[in-house]
């Protein structure tokens, strides 16, 4: 099969395996010349490592820090036309690239809201004799099912306060055009704080500490997003910034267990990057085009890879922690830094449907967003006939 990529509404419907290899591959050369950062060997525990922040967590503990890392996502394989998920792809070659010293990573694919999924993972550490020392929780997931009643949630991205209305970039096309996004009702937000709050992330703790296989000084993280304020309408003031709080709140409750074993939780806030719903959400196309450029031109611009190294080297097992008044770690302070935000609000000013690919970095945005889903990745041969049945 040729596989070429399917987009629509900036949405990808498939994948290129041989992309997802090299994207990792890149990744992981990113971290060679980087020193190590803990000289004591981690079990990690991953929820949510096929892609993103996640998958960036994977690759930095597993070659910076000797960890052995088992993660849990749902993703789908090839089944027919079908390619694949990214995420798929991302997991199949860490595994391959990644079994080094007799390190041997494990995955598992399934629902991580299910008492099921959390009972594998439980047995599976208990049988192998490991505790675990570290937990990231890194989840993205439209749609919960929840464990003890069998209700399906669905969680929306939708402003509360009013409709919004905010330029949009369809990355087919490469035009802007508007876009408006209707204000949420309150079943809307109560089912985005069921899928993207706090009550699994807490679950997963509870079920971990109850049955004794955290480590003692264990360490727990989990990722939220808080940007800038033209995009808080639709994010930080919306369903999924009211999702994200939940989560936050929930971590007060998660230290709270976590005392008995002289652990801490921590909730990060990262950077802007992309990911497979960057495109989707009105202003974030534009902004983002904006602040790589921006920060580029300030030499604080980072990949995903070397941004989750400085928090693991710097932070999480570093002393240049930055917090912030809610006890959040500001990994994003370069980008929430005051002279950067001023000089892209400057640049977004003068963005228009003419100009804007020559004036801000749109280019790299839409290349990185082909690319986590496996195409426009350098040396690799798109026109070549892949056998989706190897994997």
């Amino acid at each position: 099969m040729i596989i070429k990529p399917k987009i629509r509404d900036n949405i990808a419907l498939n994948s290129h395996p041989k992309g997802c290899e090299q994207n990792i591959v890149n990744q992981i050369d990113e971290l060679k010349n980087l020193d190590n950062i803990n000289s004591k060997p981690l079990n990690v525990l991953i929820i949510g490592g096929s892609s993103g922040y996640g998958l960036a967590s994977r690759l930095v503990l597993a070659y910076k820090n000797n960890a052995f890392t088992y993660n849990v996502s749902y993703e789908s394989g090839p089944l027919k036309r079908f390619s694949g998920t990214a995420g798929f792809f991302n997991n199949y070659y860490f595994s391959k690239l990644s079994q080094f010293d007799n390190q041997n990573h494990v995955d598992l694919n399934g629902d991580c809201f299910s008492h099921e999924t959390k009972e594998n993972v439980i047995n599976y550490f208990k049988e192998n004799n490991k505790k675990i020392d570290l937990i990231v929780y890194s989840v993205a997931s439209g749609v919960r099912i929840d464990p003890d009643t069998n209700i399906k949630y669905t969680s929306t991205l939708k402003p509360i306060k009013s409709d919004y209305t905010g330029n949009s970039v369809d990355i087919m096309k490469d035009i802007i055009k508007e876009k408006t996004i209707d204000v949420a009702n309150s079943d809307e937000i109560n089912n985005t704080i069921k899928v993207m709050g706090g009550e699994d992330f807490l679950l997963w703790i509870k079920a971990l500490a109850n049955k004794d296989v955290l480590n003692e000084n264990v360490k727990v993280l989990a990722y939220t997003y808080i940007g800038p304020e033209c995009t808080y309408p639709i994010y930080k003031d919306g369903t999924i910034g009211q999702a994200k709080r939940d989560l936050e709140q929930k971590n007060i409750e998660v230290n709270n267990i976590l005392e008995k074993f002289n652990g801490h939780s921590y909730i990060c806030a990262a950077k802007s990057v992309v990911t497979k719903a960057s495109t989707y959400i009105p202003s974030v196309p534009l902004y983002m085009s904006a602040l790589y450029k921006i920060m580029k031109e300030n030499n604080t611009h980072e990949t995903i890879t070397q941004h989750i190294y400085r928090l693991f080297n710097e932070m999480i097992y570093g002393n240049n922690t930055i917090y912030d008044e809610n006890d959040i770690i500001r990994l994003d302070s370069y980008e929430m830094d005051e002279k950067v935000q001023n000089q892209v609000n400057e640049l977004l000013e003068k963005v228009t449907s003419d100009n804007f690919k020559e004036l801000i970095d749109y280019d790299e945005f839409k290349k990185e967003f082909l690319i986590i889903n496996g195409f426009e990745v350098e040396n690799v041969d798109y026109e070549e006939d892949i056998d989706l049945t190897i994997y």
